[in-house]
């Protein structure tokens, strides 16, 4: 990435921390805090629109500690997921990835469900997905647990120990030249892996609080950290509710299979006559968690696209004023 833009007035740097109205961005070994311009708020509503971990940004330095955003460079990856609550936003965790780890805990975090949501999120993406499994050094059969995961997965899965050297020489070797983010839900063992890989303690198990250009506190809830070997990696918060924002059909090749085998073309899998997909779930070839999750999919598909409609929209009027 070079550092200067085809603009001599602006820079290039990356996002390394977000907080409420402002970013720390790293740029040539340094490191400064930066706000969007007005420009850029007003042809921009949407949070997700907005810069975040990871993104290439364009900025021009308006005094010795704060630098203007004006635009955001081209997203090579993105990790997202719906956003809690009623307003059901776009919620991007990370940019610019190569890898994404999902962690979870061989003891009584381990969940199916849990983790075909997790893997929800990184269908139809640019970025590798590997299966972490945690704390390796209290289960006492971690095959049977790499058997369940290979079930519902194909991607890569590794049991590993904070506490073993082998382990965390194995994820750093792996971790050579690349971007990665580990995700999963609250005590998995995330903050303890990445204080590993870095060899102090970094992270904290609360979280980081810094001040800003007003003096008020506010809470870093992710940051991406630069390790040795180009490598740098992103820790995000426990993650307690998980929906995907657009999912592809495909991604369903089970269920779109099964339906290709219905009477009916125009089959609704609810209660037609020869609905192939209603006798796998009654056989159990089918789980209903699969299937509810594929229903889920299909809803908020449906609401998004809508909604990204109505963002074009308003977009476009914005702009026309402009001008």
């Amino acid at each position: 990435m070079e550092n200067k833009t085809t603009d001599s007035t602006l820079f290039i740097g990356q996002i390394i921390a977000v907080y409420k109205e402002r970013y720390l961005i790293a740029h040539d070994e340094k490191k400064i805090m930066a706000e969007v311009s007005g420009r850029f708020k007003f042809t921009h509503y949407l949070k997700s629109d907005y810069p975040q971990i990871g993104d290439y940004v364009h900025f021009r330095v308006a005094n010795y500690d704060l630098a203007i955003i004006e635009r955001i460079g081209e997203r090579k990856s993105i990790l997202e997921r719906q956003d809690v609550g009623t307003i059901m936003e776009r919620h991007i965790l990370a940019t610019n990835i190569d890898v994404t780890y999902i962690c979870m805990s061989l003891n009584e975090d381990f969940n199916i469900t849990k983790l075909r949501n997790f893997l929800s999120l990184t269908y139809n993406t640019s970025f590798d997905t590997v299966i972490l499994l945690t704390k390796s050094d209290i289960c006492n059969d971690v095959d049977d647990y790499i058997s369940k995961v290979r079930v519902v997965t194909d991607n890569e899965v590794k049991a590993i120990s904070a506490y073993n050297k082998n382990d965390i020489l194995m994820i750093k070797n792996d971790l050579k030249n690349k971007t990665a983010v580990f995700i999963g839900s609250s005590g998995v063992g995330k903050s303890t892996l990445i204080n590993t890989l870095i060899g102090e303690e970094y992270l904290k198990t609360k979280d980081i609080r810094i001040s800003d250009a007003q003096g008020r506190h506010t809470t870093v809830n992710r940051e991406l950290i630069e390790l040795d070997n180009n490598t740098k990696v992103i820790d995000t918060p426990g993650i307690r509710i998980v929906s995907s924002y657009f999912v592809s059909e495909n991604e369903f090749e089970d269920i779109l299979a099964l339906s290709e085998g219905c009477r009916f073309k125009n089959c609704s899998h609810e209660n037609e006559p020869g609905c192939m997909v209603q006798q796998a779930l009654d056989t159990g070839v089918l789980s209903i968690d699969r299937w509810q999750q594929y229903q889920k999919v299909l809803r908020l598909n449906k609401f998004n696209k809508r909604r990204e409609k109505e963002r074009e929209r308003i977009l476009t009027k914005r702009i026309k004023k402009m001008y």
